[in-house]
C-alpha cells in the first residue's frame, strides 16, 4: 500500500464551466437581440390600438425575460471565472497515516470530527468539507481534484484505520 494519496487540482472541469458559461451569454444576448426585434416589430404593426400601459407591459414582458436570463448567466459566467482563478496549481489535498492536509490545513486524525461530501447551492459546485471540534477546518471543491471522490473515502478508511470516511449523506439523491 502506497504511504500516503496526493490529489492534485485539475482545472479542466472550471475551464469547461467558464467556456459554456460564455456561449451562454452569447446566446442569452442573441435572445435578447430577437426578443427587441419582436417588441419593436408588434409595436409599429399594432401601434395604434395599444394604449401606454400595453406598450410598457409590451416591451416588460418581451424584454425583461430575456435581461433576465443575460444576467443570470453573466453572474454564473463571473462564478465559473473565480472557481477557475481559485485553483492554484500544486497538491490539492494529502491524505496519509498522520491524518490530512487540504488547501494548508494540517488535521490529525485525533482532531477531525466529521468529513462531509455537501452538495453545491445555486451553482456552486460539491465541496467536500473536513470538519474538526470549532467547526469547519477546510474543504475543496469536488469538481476541481484528479481523483474520484470514491478514492479519496477509500484512503480515508485505510489510512484512518476505518475511524474516518467521507459522509454522502448530505448529497441528496
Amino acid at each position: 500500500m502506497p504511504e500516503e494519496l496526493i490529489v492534485g487540482f485539475n482545472p479542466m472541469a472550471a475551464t469547461q464551466r467558464v467556456a459554456s458559461c460564455a456561449s451562454m451569454i452569447r446566446s442569452r444576448l442573441m435572445w435578447l437581440l430577437v426578443s427587441v426585434v419582436i417588441c419593436v416589430w408588434i409595436y409599429i404593426w399594432k401601434r395604434d390600438s395599444l394604449t401606454g400601459v400595453t406598450v410598457v407591459a409590451l416591451f416588460a414582458a418581451g424584454i425583461g425575460y430575456s435581461v433576465l436570463w443575460v444576467v443570470i448567466s453573466l453572474v454564473s459566467w463571473i462564478r465559473a471565472k473565480a472557481a477557475l482563478g481559485d485553483i492554484t496549481p500544486g497538491v490539492a489535498t494529502k491524505i496519509d497515516r498522520n491524518g490530512i492536509w487540504m488547501q494548508s490545513v494540517s488535521l490529525p486524525w485525533s482532531g477531525i470530527d466529521k468529513i462531509v461530501a455537501q452538495s453545491g447551492r445555486f451553482g456552486r459546485p460539491a465541496t467536500i468539507r473536513v470538519y474538526n471540534q470549532v467547526g469547519e477546518a477546510a474543504r475543496v471543491p469536488i469538481n476541481v481534484l484528479d481523483v474520484m471522490p470514491g478514492t479519496i473515502d477509500a484512503s480515508i478508511r485505510a489510512f484512518s484505520n476505518g475511524a474516518h470516511w467521507i459522509d454522502t449523506s448530505k448529497l441528496g439523491n
